[in-house]
């Protein structure tokens, strides 16, 4: 990409251009019957503005530790599963675009192939599985993970009840509602850590817990979403103090910018995943433009993170952020 086209939004703009000239429809944000719960995040980030501390700058460290490996970053790629107008090399592309700039890769629905090919690129890849009502089948692929080396795995249990496509619910027979003893044998029975995504209440965050999670991804699950749940960044705040020093805690669902990187760990995410901002960054300029976001993600954090006095991710903190609610009403 030239020099000019490196900021955030043109990597997103020369994505939607290149999808545009191949036919691609495909909806950024969600087409959920109305997308509440994604435009009502939006604001919410909208309405929350930093406190600037320039006096004694500091030296910034974004880097962090998640499952045994070292990130340079706290952004990671939200579970990518192959669409329609994917190629069979596209999650590869961006397993290498994310191993490159030092993030964590997310996939999704796939064969074995997909997944080996995403960790042959270096990256620290994780394994979501379904909640397929087909039990031996999720004991399947949560081995398969396992066997090639994946950093953890997890599920997403807001796809208890099918999928979401416009105001059609979808898959109702391949996915169904696991009962939670079920769940935590099957934690038991992975030497990988497990996450839970789709966790939006302090009640789930704490039933994950108690049967074994290491992490949990507040998230809506963007075009797949139960329209008006309750935003990920409004639920963050009290998902923290019930589990905050238990559990890792992810977020996910309208992230766009740096900035809303650092205002989600300021209430208490330890990272932020992107998903369809990875797809167009993909399609901007496949590897390399999956690369670059990431390090034009980072390097807005690291800015806003100097500007706050916050050395590192640790010092992050709700100190360095102020609301304004007529924003948002």
């Amino acid at each position: 990409m030239k020099e000019k086209e490196l900021s955030i939004s043109r990597i997103y703009a020369k994505g939607r251009e290149n999808m545009d000239k191949q036919g691609v429809k495909w909806e950024f944000p969600p087409d959920s019957s109305y997308g509440a719960q994604v435009r009502t995040n939006r604001r919410y980030l909208d309405s929350l503005f930093f406190v600037p501390r320039f006096f004694d700058p500091v030296e910034v460290d974004t880097s962090l530790t998640i499952f045994g490996r070292k990130l340079k970053t706290p952004v990671f790629c939200s579970p990518i599963s192959r669409a329609e107008f994917m190629s069979e090399n596209d999650i590869a592309e961006i397993a290498q675009g994310v191993s490159k700039a030092g993030a964590l890769m997310m996939v999704g629905i796939g064969g074995s192939n997909d997944l080996q090919k995403a960790i042959d690129t270096g990256a620290p890849v994780v394994k979501m599985v379904k909640p397929y009502r087909n039990t031996e089948l999720i004991y399947e692929k949560v081995r398969d993970a396992e066997s090639r080396g994946c950093v953890a795995t997890g599920m997403d249990i807001d796809h208890f009840y099918g999928l979401l496509r416009g105001t059609s619910v979808m898959r109702t027979e391949l996915f169904g509602p696991q009962k939670t003893e079920e769940l935590r044998q099957l934690i038991t029975q992975t030497k990988l850590p497990f996450i839970i995504k789709g966790v939006l209440s302090t009640a789930d965050a704490l039933k994950a817990v108690e049967i074994g999670a290491a992490a949990i991804v507040v998230s809506n699950h963007g075009r797949s979403a139960i329209d008006f749940t309750i935003p990920s960044m409004l639920a963050l705040p009290e998902i923290v103090e019930s589990v905050g020093n238990k559990v890792t805690i992810l977020i996910d669902t309208g992230f766009k910018t740096g900035n809303d990187v650092l205002k989600a760990a300021a209430f208490g995410a330890k990272a932020v995943g992107f998903a369809n901002s990875m797809l167009l960054a993909h399609a901007a300029d496949g590897a390399a433009g999956v690369e670059l976001l990431i390090n034009q993600l980072t390097a807005e954090l690291r800015r806003t993170m100097a500007a706050t006095g916050c050395r590192n991710l640790d010092a992050v903190d709700k100190t360095i952020i102020t609301r304004l609610p007529q924003m948002i009403e």
